[in-house]
C-alpha cells in the first residue's frame, strides 16, 4: 500500500489543502482553507471597489468554493465543486472537479471559472467599448 493510504485522513485532506491553496496563489488567486477540506479561492480582481458597503453586499467579487471528499466510487480524495443548493437550507450541490491529489489541474480549472477577461476581449464578444 501507498504511504499516503496509511496517513489519517484529517492529514491528507490538510495536504492536498495547503497544496490547493499554493497552486491558487501561484495563479494570482487567494486561497483559503475554511475548514478540513473546504476551499474557498478568490479572484481579487472581481472584488468591487472600496466605498459604497451596499457595493459589496450586492456584488460579493468573484469566489468559488470546493470542497474534499472521497470519491464514492473508489474511496480516491477529490475536490469538488459547491455549487448552492435549491433553497437557503438545502446542502450544497457538489459537482466532481478532479483528484485532490491534482492540485495544479485543480487550480487551473478554478483559474479558468474565476478568471475576468480582459476589456478588449470583453468588447468583442458584445462587453464593454471604449468611450462606454
Amino acid at each position: 500500500m501507498a504511504d499516503s493510504q496509511w496517513r489519517p485522513l484529517a492529514e491528507r485532506v490538510t495536504t492536498v489543502s495547503t497544496a490547493l491553496v499554493s497552486a491558487l496563489e501561484a495563479r494570482g488567486l487567494i486561497g483559503r482553507v475554511l475548514a478540513l477540506g473546504v476551499v474557498l479561492a478568490i479572484n481579487p480582481a472581481g472584488d468591487p471597489e472600496d466605498g459604497d458597503p451596499r457595493t459589496r453586499v450586492m456584488s460579493p467579487g468573484l469566489r468559488q468554493e470546493v470542497r474534499c471528499h472521497r470519491n464514492p466510487r473508489d474511496g480516491v480524495l477529490w475536490w469538488y465543486w459547491a455549487w448552492a443548493g435549491p433553497t437557503r437550507q438545502s446542502p450544497p450541490d457538489l459537482e466532481p472537479l478532479c483528484p485532490a491529489a491534482d492540485a495544479e489541474l485543480a487550480a487551473e480549472r478554478i483559474a479558468k471559472v474565476l478568471e475576468v477577461p480582459f476589456s478588449a476581449d470583453a468588447a468583442s464578444h458584445g462587453g464593454l467599448r471604449d468611450g462606454g
